[in-house]
């Protein structure tokens, strides 16, 4: 009978110093985009770009590559040439270009919000319509937020970054000594 559990010595093999490494490099890194928020917008909205920069790239050799060639798939071309200045635009201008970005979130999440607040109040035999109409509301209140004041969505996303990071890290060093604790054999 085959199992799908590791054995006890796998696990005990792991370097547990390396975890309780990673988490604490982690919630250090947490800890300095909580405390220095403007320059890791910065930081984030730039790796925005390089991310775009990248999917764009990866978007034209697709469409080169494509059985019909150029001619086939000359939307996926246009789209990644636009890609690539939204990119350049991005990583130039970190700034206005974030501010674009949260604004388009913020739009985003609106219309995710009415869409969730309609099926919630039109669909009388769907489960948990309290929960789909809490989450349209929420959604709403923040995409108008976000809209309004696109500053408070680049705070809000540094910070939630920054949280998910130490508690990532908290995590890690838990395990990390949870680990060294076991017997080892």
């Amino acid at each position: 009978m085959a199992t799908n559990a590791l054995p006890v010595e796998n696990v005990t093999g792991v370097k547990w110093v390396s975890i309780v490494l990673l988490g604490v490099l982690s919630v250090i890194f947490g800890l300095l985009v909580i405390l220095f928020p403007k320059i890791s917008a910065t930081v984030l909205v730039e790796l925005i770009g390089i991310l775009i920069l990248l999917v764009s790239f990866a978007a034209l050799m697709l469409s080169a590559l494509s059985p019909g060639g150029w001619k086939s798939s000359l939307l996926l071309a246009l789209l990644a040439i636009i890609g690539f200045f939204f990119g350049i635009a991005t990583i130039i201008h970190p700034i206005v270009m974030g501010e674009v970005i949260f604004i388009i979130a913020g739009i985003a999440l609106f219309l995710g919000g009415i869409i969730g607040l309609v099926l919630a109040v039109g669909e009388s035999h769907m489960a948990h319509r309290g929960l789909f109409a809490l989450q349209g509301i929420l959604s709403i209140i923040i995409g108008l937020l976000i809209c309004v004041l696109p500053i408070f969505g680049v705070i809000l996303m540094v910070l939630w970054v920054g949280v998910i990071l130490v508690v990532y890290g908290i995590v890690g060093i838990a395990l990390g000594y949870c680990i060294r604790a076991l017997p080892a054999d």
